[in-house]
């Protein structure tokens, strides 16, 4: 069968069922075997949704050493620019960068249409959204179709998938042995539809809500909590405890390495994809409705502060994961414009990590209300944020203690990303498919390669010279960093 064949019978099979159509194509890659359907074959439950490892492609322990040991917050550290130098003694493949793709369960080409037009769908059915997370050799990304994924980062080819039962949003975390991921989806039934709508606090997302314990190199389930509301965003690891803020208005503070509840606390606003960052001994993260940014003690789980702007637009606060750096922390929100035309605006604001106080804020270009998540994410590197706008499509660089604006670059698509930055260029992916190499010194843009499909709120990962994103259209890209520099696509 060819390639074309099989990337036509996987978009037919995806509208029938995600996971059957996982089994079919691998069946017909030769990556499934017999014995393992056999198996599934005892539990009906098993056979719709199976759990799958293939021990063969684990990557070589000599190679695992050159990877960050470690996944604990989204983007891997508190500044989310999650790049990993390797020293000249490591292998060329490394250095050079790899070349791979990989299609989860009912990925859809690149080069095509979204489902049924709509990217909103697309990312809400079989994308993979929001990043994802890169640790002694294994790449693990989490799919809207409910399957978590760890691959062989050097070749592509599939360790362990395992089913979690909801969408997928999340950065599956790494602590040791250890895999932690977050379920949820961005739904209300009919009754908190309605209390939504009158602006009164409500649990966002029916269905099986919960962060759970893989075994990181098996994806067999070690513990799980479950929430009454959704659990979407990326939780922070701080000291064996997880933080995350949910859908039913609570901060969850749970032991790590058993899933035991510490403490959890009511603050009232659901949480939609604001997932948390740590800094100066709290937790910061946005919640909507009420619309407020919040910084909790770790210990206590007693709210330090909380701020708001005015004018906020819908989940405009708490669609944003916040960043951290020298005591300030920096949050993107989405506001009315008060122009009828372009009726929203990005607003970036910093603010002291010890007392909330808004330190400097700056308002983005108006335009029109974009799609689903209405934020991008922030960066800090070396003193710089770097900064998207989904409404104007501009990607622009400030001081990080004085709000200075440094440049500003029009990528001309809406930006939900923060950037990878290493080497003096900003890699940042985007909306339009592409991803795009920028001067940090001056914002001149450099190189542009078209990937395809749609990036969301998908921040890069780079090892060595590798670039490693996820897509909304399904796929997980390795990327030499060296196509980026030198596409010919730049306009």
């Amino acid at each position: 069968m060819t390639k074309r064949q099989i990337a036509a019978f996987r978009q037919t099979m995806h509208k029938v069922c995600f996971p059957a159509a996982v089994i079919c194509i691998l069946f017909l890659q030769g990556l499934w075997p017999v014995h393992a359907a056999a198996q599934a074959g005892a539990d009906p439950v098993a056979l719709e949704f199976p759990s799958q490892y293939f021990s063969e492609n684990l990557p070589t322990p000599e190679l695992t050493g050159y990877f960050p040991s470690e996944w604990k917050t989204y983007g891997s550290t508190s500044g989310r620019n999650a790049v990993f130098d390797v020293p000249d003694s490591a292998p060329a493949v490394l250095k050079d960068g790899v070349e791979w793709v990989f299609a989860g369960a009912g990925a859809i080409p690149l080069n095509g249409p979204p489902l049924d037009g709509d990217f909103k769908v697309t990312a809400y059915t079989i994308g993979m959204p929001v990043g994802v997370s890169v640790a002694q050799g294994i790449l693990y990304a989490g799919d809207d179709n409910g399957y978590t994924y760890a691959l062989n980062a050097i070749d592509g080819k599939m360790i362990w998938a395992h089913y979690g039962w909801n969408m997928n949003m999340s950065n599956p975390l790494v602590d040791g042995d250890r895999v932690i991921v977050s379920t949820g989806n961005a739904y209300f039934n009919y009754e908190k539809t309605m209390a939504y709508v009158k602006g009164k606090p409500t649990v966002r997302g029916p269905g099986l809500n919960s962060i759970y314990a893989l075994d990181r190199t098996t994806g067999k389930e070690l513990w799980t909590f479950h929430t009454p509301g959704e659990i979407m965003p990326t939780p922070v690891d701080v000291d064996g405890f997880l933080y995350v803020g949910t859908g039913d208005g609570h901060v969850y503070k749970l032991d790590v390495a058993t899933g035991k509840l510490a403490w959890k606390t009511d603050i009232q606003s659901f949480v939609s994809m604001s997932s948390p960052v740590a800094g100066d001994g709290n937790i910061f993260l946005g919640g909507t409705y009420p619309n407020y940014f919040y910084a909790l003690d770790q210990r206590s789980g007693v709210i330090a502060w909380k701020t708001t702007i005015p004018g906020l637009v819908a989940t405009g606060i708490s669609d944003c994961t916040p960043a951290y750096a020298s005591g300030i922390v920096v949050q993107e929100a989405t506001i009315e414009s008060g122009d009828p035309k372009n009726p929203v605006a990005n607003v970036l604001l910093a603010m002291d990590a010890k007392t909330g106080k808004i330190l400097w804020q700056h308002r983005m270009h108006n335009g029109p209300v974009p799609p689903a998540m209405k934020t991008a994410t922030p960066m800090i590197d070396a003193g710089i944020v770097y900064e998207g706008s989904p409404v104007s499509g501009n990607y622009h660089a400030f001081d990080l203690k004085t709000g200075k604006q440094l440049w500003t670059t029009h990528l001309g698509s809406q930006i939900r990303a923060g950037a990878a930055v290493v080497n003096g260029v900003a890699y940042v992916p985007y909306h339009s498919g592409d991803i795009a190499a920028i001067r940090t010194s001056d914002g001149k843009l450099l190189g542009k390669k078209h990937v395809g499909g749609s990036f969301g709120p998908s921040s890069p990962v780079i090892v060595g010279g590798t670039l490693y994103v996820s897509n909304v259209f399904g796929w997980v890209n390795a990327i030499p960093l060296h196509q980026i520099l030198t596409a010919k696509d730049v306009k």
